[in-house]
């Protein structure tokens, strides 16, 4: 189900980037003064890379090791899981609670242009969930009482692939490819 809601349109744009080469001390100050949970780390304006203060604490602190040592590339994560701003918000919170994530950067055209955090898809829930409602009761008018098969985007419980269009078969979400599994089961 969609929400009708971009992650333009809860995203944060002014992003808090850092360079791979600046030590951790620097990103935690960083992280400190602007208030805010993690840091993209950008090489010109190409993200490659988070480092969040679970990271600081979990890879440095913990180990007392000297933060004004150690750089940021040494302890990012360099696998971003991205979010683009035409996407609807409740993909990316999908893909955030699929990750384990709290925040995915905002991508468009490769370039870095802001961030979605659980904080701002709590702040716009209220707004998703009466377009849902609404949504919902629409679907009820126009769809036929016998039909039963419901169509959402996200991950294949059979073959595990990411599809725009999930169908509910035998109280499993499948793609078009493994509908026939489905109906089989």
């Amino acid at each position: 189900m969609t929400t009708g809601i971009t992650v333009k349109d809860a995203m944060v744009p002014k992003v808090i980037t850092a360079l791979q080469s600046q030590t951790v001390q620097e990103g935690a100050e960083i992280m400190r003064k602007e208030d805010i949970g993690s840091i993209i780390i950008c090489e010109g304006k190409n993200p490659i890379g988070i480092v969040t203060r679970e990271d600081m604490v979990t890879k440095i602190v913990s180990k007392n090791m000297d933060a004004s040592k150690i750089k940021l590339k040494d302890i990012m994560s360099r696998t971003l899981i991205m979010a683009t701003p035409e996407e609807d918000l409740a993909v990316a919170a999908r893909r955030m609670v699929q990750y384990g994530y709290e925040r995915l950067p905002v991508i468009d055209m490769g370039k870095l242009i802001g961030i979605i955090s659980d904080r701002e898809i709590a702040r716009v829930a209220p707004a998703a969930i009466e377009i849902l409602r609404e949504r919902l009761m629409i679907d009820e008018d126009d769809s036929p009482e016998d039909e039963h098969e419901d169509v959402t985007d996200g991950d294949c419980e059979l073959c595990g692939s990411f599809s725009e269009e999930l169908h509910s078969i035998n109280d499993k979400w499948v793609c078009d490819n493994c509908k026939d599994e489905a109906e089989g089961l």
